[in-house]
């Protein structure tokens, strides 16, 4: 066995150059990994993160090693654990499987002097080992260059790297939002207190440096970047903090109060190299939020899930009222891409919401969940959602679920949207609804899903009557419901359709002598209309 990609043992930190492992673990929060069995404790020194992969030798020696692919109760896991032990690594972190950590598992977790860790659902492989990571670049810092700040604390950073630098700072993302800032004098220029009290560049600021071509200059570049002062403003020094070939962000020094000292270009260049670990950091962690979020969502809607775990993901009280909306459009959309981009914006009106809102994309449609709507709201807000899909050039539906008292209602909530979507999809009207407002279609489909299992035969007929059209393009099932529709009377029928009345007899024929569906016998009827309404074909109103 060997393990790929390790990084190299890093030049500071206890143990003789290395972190602990609670120091590594620390990074991204005790939260993103759970220590099932430490038996040497968490201060054992770390010196790298490698993949665990079957081979003929494992060389890993005080490493973190993770195991892409093993669950926890998974079989072969109590051999990756051993193996992971004998080569010497510190740690092993597995994927927590569906039911939990195998007893042989933990067995050898006991055994083994290498600590077992298993990942959050939440947090990607990648991600985590960039999490990793970070800790370990952190730790090999230069001295000359490292700030006692601790890893993610950017204001704290921003704070160090001023005094380091001899100007003010500010910490950007590569969309000159603000991420953090030193404290500025009260002689700070204009643009710094706009960008400061905005949280970002101003948009005109960010066009005029593009114009200039000073943005490019800055991203292509690994070296300070200078702003002349001018009428305006004074001078800037900026420089992009890269890993490697991915820029994380930016910093940017202004004088403040005073010019910039003489060494300012090289305290930056070094401020920059402290920066990469915080700003890696802040970034998975960002990402690694925005999945726990996305995990803690789908969750509430499927009702799987520690409603109180879920809650605190979402920053949200567990007994918060919600109500889930589903969005989709009417059918057939107009392309994939329309639907794609209707779904996309309304998922960012529901991000817009005053109160905290939830979206969830699953298939051709957008679960919404609402939080603490007042009286009326989720139904107000279902017709804003129809208006931003009608404004992208689709026909939109939005069914509103029931308000239920507490997040643990989610899946109840969306469960009703679903039937009540079904209402929709098949009429075509109205835009938005709620149970309330078509009741008696909703009681409708409930009796049609309740019957189906009870009537077998009538189910299986209109079932092979469907792919019987479906291979040969009959139009057999649409002619059947709206013969329904108008009570069997051939000649409203045949008006209808726009074919000839014995075009119309020679159908019903070909219904009876395929499938047994004789339209003559009442019992018969009405299981056929029962049959495709379940299907989605109901008869025209």
């Amino acid at each position: 066995m060997t393990s790929r990609t390790p990084d190299e043992p890093p030049a500071s930190g206890p143990h003789g150059g290395a972190p602990s492992l609670a120091q590594v673990l620390g990074v991204g929060g005790m939260d993103l990994v759970e220590v099932v069995r430490a038996p040497r404790g968490t201060d054992v020194a770390v010196r790298g993160v490698g993949v665990f992969d079957a081979g003929e030798t494992l060389e890993a020696a005080g490493q973190v090693l993770v195991a892409v692919g093993v669950d926890t109760s998974s079989a072969e896991a109590a051999g990756v654990l051993r193996a992971a032990a004998r080569a010497g690594a510190a740690a092993l972190i597995m994927r927590r499987g569906a039911e939990g950590i195998s007893e042989g598992l933990l067995a050898a977790a006991g055994e083994a002097g290498t600590a077992l860790l298993a990942r959050a659902p939440w947090i990607e492989w990648g991600e985590l080992i960039g999490l990793l990571r970070a800790a370990l670049s952190r730790s090999g810092a230069k001295p000359e260059a490292a700030v006692d700040v601790a890893l993610g604390d950017l204001p704290g950073l921003a704070v160090a790297l001023a005094a380091l630098v001899g100007g003010a700072i500010t910490i950007e993302d590569p969309d000159s939002n603000v991420l953090a800032y030193s404290p500025t004098a009260d002689t700070a220029d204009p643009l710094r207190r706009l960008t400061i009290l905005g949280r970002r560049v101003p948009q005109w600021r960010v066009a005029e440096l593009a114009e200039s071509g000073f943005l490019s200059t800055l991203w292509a570049t690994p070296d300070v970047v200078h702003r002349p002062a001018d009428s305006r403003f004074p001078e800037r020094l900026a420089i992009a903090v890269r890993a490697g070939d991915e820029i994380l962000g930016s910093l940017w020094a202004a004088a403040d109060g005073e010019p910039l000292p003489p060494g300012a270009r090289d305290a930056l260049r070094a401020a920059a190299a402290t920066a990469v670990p915080h700003l890696l950091h802040h970034r998975l962690r960002s990402r690694s939020a925005a999945s726990r979020r996305k995990q803690a969502v789908r969750a509430l809607l499927e009702g799987r899930t520690d409603v109180p775990a879920a809650a605190a993901a979402l920053e949200a009280d567990p007994q918060v009222p919600c109500a889930v909306l589903t969005v989709t459009v009417a059918p057939p959309p107009p392309s994939p891409d329309a639907l794609d981009r209707a779904l996309h914006l309304a998922s960012l009106r529901a991000a817009a919401h005053h109160t905290p809102a939830f979206a969830h994309r699953d298939g051709d449609r957008l679960d919404v969940l609402l939080t603490d709507p007042a009286p009326g709201a989720a139904h107000r807000f279902g017709g804003e959602l129809a208006a931003v899909l009608r404004g992208s050039g689709v026909r939109p539906l939005v069914a509103v679920g029931p308000v239920g008292q507490g997040l643990g209602e989610a899946a109840r909530s969306r469960t009703e949207a679903a039937l009540v979507l079904r209402v929709l999809r098949e009429r075509g009207t109205p835009e938005v609804a709620a149970a309330d407002d078509v009741r008696h279609a909703l009681d409708a489909l409930r009796v049609v899903d309740a019957v189906a299992a009870l009537s077998p035969s009538a189910t299986d007929a209109v079932r092979e009557l469907l792919a019987y059209d479906a291979e040969h393009g009959t139009d057999l099932p649409r002619t059947v419901a709206v013969h329904l529709a108008f009570f069997g009377d051939a000649a409203a029928t045949a008006r209808h359709l726009g074919i000839h009345p014995n075009t119309l007899r020679y159908r019903l024929r070909r219904v009876r002598e395929l499938f047994g569906l004789d339209l003559e016998d009442p019992d018969v009827r009405l299981l056929t209309e029962l049959g495709l309404r379940r299907a989605g074909l109901i008869p025209p109103g």
